[in-house]
């Protein structure tokens, strides 16, 4: 199992032990109203159909982030050149910089270990903690779009960001890349 080890968190792959933790942090509206494909109510079940979905794709670069316990869950999917980064993090875990802090090991993983160009994300328009998220790692805003939300059950409007591999390498995000 591959682990990412930052000053203060520890990436690993999800595991069913996970699922409980999972559910949990997703279960509470004010996490799961900023996602555009979680359903809301989230149930463990749900949590384990995810898991054992990213788990068959040996090479995801999904994690699950621990500091003592699991406060959330970074993950950049999608074929091709330019995959897509999402995340989030239970409620209790906001405000500490650890989603900054776990989202750039994993770009950092990423753009070392795989032939990509680019990485893709989004944030929802009333989700400006997502937005300094991105802008800290150095993504740019490429546009907005109309989605729709799994958890709101309506339609929503999402900033689209773009971070490229010059970029990143480059330097041009805030953090510290050296944490990976």
């Amino acid at each position: 199992m591959h682990i990412l080890v930052t000053k203060r968190l520890t990436l690993r792959k999800p595991t069913m032990l996970d699922a409980e933790q999972i559910a949990a942090g997703l279960s509470n509206w004010n996490v799961a109203r900023m996602l555009t494909q979680v359903p809301y109510p989230y149930f463990v079940k749900d949590a384990e159909e995810w898991i054992e979905h990213v788990s068959a794709d040996a090479d995801s670069h999904v994690y699950t982030i621990h500091r003592e316990q699991l406060v959330g869950v970074v993950a950049i999917e999608g074929g091709g050149p330019q995959p897509r980064l999402g995340y989030w993090l239970a409620e209790h875990a906001h405000g500490h910089g650890y989603m900054t802090e776990a989202a750039g090991a994993l770009i950092a993983h990423t753009f070392d270990t795989t032939p990509i160009w680019a990485i893709e994300s989004a944030a929802l328009t009333d989700n400006p903690a997502s937005l300094r998220v991105q802008e800290k790692l150095g993504f740019a805003v490429t546009g907005l779009r109309d989605v729709y939300s799994r958890s709101r059950g309506d339609g929503a409007q999402v900033v689209t960001t773009r971070l490229s591999a010059a970029s990143w390498r480059a330097g041009l995000g805030r953090v510290e890349k050296s944490a990976a």
